[in-house]
């Protein structure tokens, strides 16, 4: 199954790289400009929902971005949710990914060699840097001529309060084993 799913998401990949040179909506950096060679390799990644890649795929097309972001120590992303899915691999410092579940804000810490999954059709979530600050690789995966690649939205009420006194902020992101809710897509 696993196989499968590595495969679903190669092929959803490789099909939809074609869409990535025809978003309009932000600039392409010069491939010359990148050494070659890999980015990331064997991070970490769980979570992956291959619903939400095929919801992102029309008629076996996608429009595929690869992004390089870096936020600085401690700096939060605003809130957002994505036109379709997400796969980020953090390949320097910490990221914790926060969003609501079950009517608490849950904030997960993943380092340098493991990655989340966002299933985004909605769902709103954001990242903070940790103390070192955060490099990190998002794939988009997002139906063809997507206008934008991330929607603004506000925080969701759970995570409008400040964490609790016992809460430190650093949950492990191997505590439930899947980044996603049960209410798929």
């Amino acid at each position: 199954m696993r196989f499968k799913g590595t495969l679903a998401v190669a092929g959803v990949l490789t099909v939809g790289g074609a869409g990535a040179a025809l978003a309009s909506h932000v600039t392409q950096v010069d491939p010359a400009t990148v050494p070659t060679g890999f980015l990331a390799a064997h991070n970490k990644v769980e979570g992956i929902r291959v619903s939400s890649i095929a919801r992102a795929v029309d008629d076996g097309r996608a429009d595929v971005f690869i992004q390089h972001a870096r936020l600085a120590p401690n700096e939060a992303t605003g809130w957002h949710t994505h036109p379709g899915p997400v796969l980020v691999e953090v390949v320097r410092g910490s990221v914790t990914y926060e969003d609501a579940q079950h009517g608490e804000c849950r904030r997960l810490t993943y380092d340098a060699g493991e990655g989340f999954f966002d299933r985004g059709f909605g769902h709103v979530h954001r990242a903070v840097a940790g103390p070192e600050g955060a490099d990190f690789y998002p794939v988009y995966v997002l139906p063809p001529g997507s206008e934008t690649h991330i929607v603004p939205q506000t925080a969701p009420e759970e995570c409008t309060s400040a964490p609790d006194a016992d809460d430190d902020g650093d949950d492990d992101a191997d505590d439930d084993g899947d980044e996603s809710d049960g209410d798929d897509d």
